[in-house]
């Protein structure tokens, strides 16, 4: 009888530590599966503005006697990251990089190029080969924002970048002339 109870003992032991494992596993596992579905719900900081302005303009190619320009449309994104007021800790912005820029279809017309701000200090944007956006667009945290340089503010700001459509059309007339 007393060789049962202690057999008794150990099997109900070895059940009791295989249910406390499965029982931790499974409590991880859902842990897990919330987050994933979820996400951090406590960042400190949050995207909290993102305007998209369109415009159209003609860039022009000089010629003489002739007006000769390139129709472009321009979609500037501009992103407003703030701190998040719930968030108690001090955190600082070292860089946001934005990247995986996917282009699911190009335009009928034209073709579809991505644009960083320029370092020209009379223009938001050029159009030069500098400029192009291939992979990723990344602003370094600094102590204010200044699109020009790709800073950011390092408790948050506006980053920008622009999606151009460009070769919409060309227009072209000759044997004008500007009497101004």
């Amino acid at each position: 009888m007393e060789y049962l109870n202690k057999k008794l003992k150990k099997i109900i032991s070895f059940f009791v530590v295989i249910f406390i494992i499965v029982l931790v596993v499974t409590i991880i596992c859902l842990l897990m599966l919330k987050y994933e579905v979820e996400g951090e719900n406590n960042m400190p900081f949050e995207l909290s503005q993102m305007v998209v302005v369109s415009t159209a303009e003609g860039i022009d190619t000089e010629g003489e006697n002739t007006w000769n320009f390139e129709l472009v449309q321009n979609n500037d994104i501009y992103i407003n990251i703030a701190k998040n007021k719930n968030y108690k800790q001090t955190e600082i912005i070292k860089n946001i990089t934005i990247d995986n820029f996917v282009i699911n279809s190009q335009p009928v017309k034209g073709n579809l190029v991505i644009y960083r701000p320029s370092s020209d200090e009379n223009k938001t944007y050029e159009y030069k080969e500098e400029y192009i956006v291939s992979d990723s667009l990344t602003y370094k945290g600094e102590e204010t924002t200044n699109l020009k340089e790709l800073n950011l503010a390092n408790q948050g700001g506006v980053i920008s970048l622009r999606y151009t459509i460009e070769n919409l059309r060309n227009i072209f007339i000759r044997g004008c002339r500007n009497n101004t």
